[in-house]
């Protein structure tokens, strides 16, 4: 018998993430490709991103067709490949936006969604500047440098809409910890004793 779930987070009642969205008008829009395992994942923030962002789409899969061309260039959230030059923005003043690409996932899987998405390989690419350490405090990272979706994300529209303030995404990171780790001590409350 299935958990009853949330139609709007798309979680178990029990852990609906509703009350940590925190909703945001960006004017660049994101793409979110998330790996299949990545969705699964009690712990990701794709999803808590999505819902913030009123420009946003998730789509899943190990795979995915290039987007159709649109107004918006593409732009990869991903670090550059060492020994590239920097890449160069393809927008100007007066054009729209670019669409932010984001993969979700670990970086094994970010670099099996590249490998079998070629046309992301080919994408100019943003990587953040001066990172702060992770809020990311329920989910080992292997560096204090690496961030969860919602935190690159929040740290990449910044970057390219400067005068956005992305408070709101950090609040709803705050409190999306916050009701993981309440969950996570309510599960070991109810674990019987060995």
């Amino acid at each position: 018998m299935s958990r009853p779930t949330c139609l709007r987070c798309e979680r178990p009642l029990a852990g609906c993430l509703c009350a940590c969205i925190r909703p945001l008008d960006n004017a660049v829009p994101l793409l979110i490709l998330q790996h299949p395992e990545e969705a699964r994942q009690a712990k990701g923030t794709a999803r808590l991103l999505q819902l913030c962002l009123r420009h946003c789409e998730r789509r899943v899969g190990a795979q995915f067709p290039a987007p159709l061309a649109d107004a918006h260039p593409l732009l990869l959230l991903y670090p550059p490949d060492p020994g590239a030059p920097p890449p160069s923005h393809p927008w100007a003043a007066g054009r729209p936006p670019p669409r932010l690409v984001l993969l979700d996932g670990t970086w094994r899987q970010s670099r099996q969604l590249m490998r079998h998405s070629p046309w992301l390989q080919a994408l100019p690419r943003l990587a953040l500047t001066a990172t702060p350490a992770s809020r990311y405090a329920i989910r080992k990272a292997h560096a204090a440098h690496q961030l969860s979706s919602l935190e690159a994300a929040a740290l990449a529209l910044a970057q390219l809409q400067p005068g956005l303030d992305t408070q709101a995404l950090w609040d709803a990171m705050d409190a999306f910890v916050a009701l993981q780790q309440s969950l996570a001590s309510a599960g070991r409350a109810r674990a019987p004793a060995t």
